[in-house]
């Protein structure tokens, strides 16, 4: 049976009042993605997904279903019960469940409820489920800037269809949100990290005064020692120059800028701090294939 067939069965809307324009119960599922037969079984895989908004009151109740759900709340609220319990989905939260087991059910809170939903299916999730104190299902708040949410918009600007390449695109995206998810999990082991406080102290300037304009000369003055040097010292650190991981918040933060404001690229070209638009332009193709505006109408639709 398709994966369509069963998520139709799986899913009913449930209310005292159901508004007569409501959609299909699929219409909550997002785009359903083709199959390829040759990646079958093999990689984790997108079933459906996309960007979906509640604007009526009323509950969709889940039968199990085989694959995991991925939900990211944007706008509004919602909740979520399992096990006769509620929890709350508010704007900024990331829900990871395996919905295999167990009924569930999903109710807009706070209208209109927008989401970005994913469902997926592989032998990559239960691996991760067994090596961490998973139960069922997690919440999580994902840094705004954070590849976590980098990751899954760009999973919603991908193809739908069953091309190879697209799949294991797909597949590299899936992995790395799952393992950022999961390694969250894990407890804290007692490691120092063995950098000079310089270092440190650079890269927390980097994390937080990324959008103050930055020349290695200015590294310079800063640390009394040469650009290089800084530059190497850096690296061996942190995996990659200075001016590089600078440009890696810059390009997050701007990503974030695209989808959560209205602004023009100039403007958010300048909010990230870059002075010149043209720039950050080459610089945003080279990170993610598109231009800015390309990137926002892609993850729109």
């Amino acid at each position: 049976m398709s994966f369509l067939l069963s998520y139709q069965k799986a899913v009913t809307l449930q209310s005292d009042n159901l508004p007569e324009s409501l959609p299909e119960n699929s219409y909550f599922a997002g785009i359903f993605y083709e199959p390829c037969e040759a990646a079958a079984g093999q990689l984790p895989a997108v079933l459906s997904g996309g960007n979906i908004e509640i604007s009526s009151e009323f509950t969709l109740s889940y039968q199990p279903l085989d694959c995991r759900m991925l939900l990211y709340t944007k706008e509004g609220s919602g909740s979520f019960s399992i096990h006769g319990a509620s929890h709350t989905l508010q704007a900024g939260s990331l829900l990871y469940l395996d919905c295999s087991n167990v009924p569930f059910s999903l109710k807009a809170e706070q209208l209109p409820w927008r989401y970005i939903v994913f469902a997926l299916r592989g032998g990559l999730f239960p691996v991760y489920e067994s090596l961490t104190p998973f139960e069922t299902f997690l919440l999580a708040q994902p840094d705004p800037h954070g590849t976590l949410l980098r990751n899954i918009r760009q999973l919603l600007s991908g193809n739908t269809d069953g091309n190879l390449r697209n799949k294991l695109r797909d597949a590299g995206l899936i992995t790395a949100i799952i393992t950022e998810l999961f390694t969250d999990l894990l407890p804290e082991e007692d490691v120092k990290e063995n950098f000079a406080p310089y270092l440190l102290e650079l890269r927390h300037y980097l994390d937080h005064f990324y959008t103050e304009p930055l020349r290695l000369s200015d590294l310079e003055a800063r640390y009394h020692m040469n650009k290089y040097h800084i530059c190497r010292s850096f690296s061996a650190a942190f995996g990659m120059p200075p001016l590089k991981y600078l440009n890696q918040k810059r390009l997050t933060a701007a990503v974030n800028l695209l989808f959560s404001t209205d602004k023009k690229i100039h403007e958010i070209a300048l909010a990230v701090g870059y002075e010149s638009t043209n720039h950050f332009i080459n610089l945003f193709k080279k990170e993610y294939g598109t231009t800015p505006q390309a990137y926002r109408e892609a993850a729109s639709h």
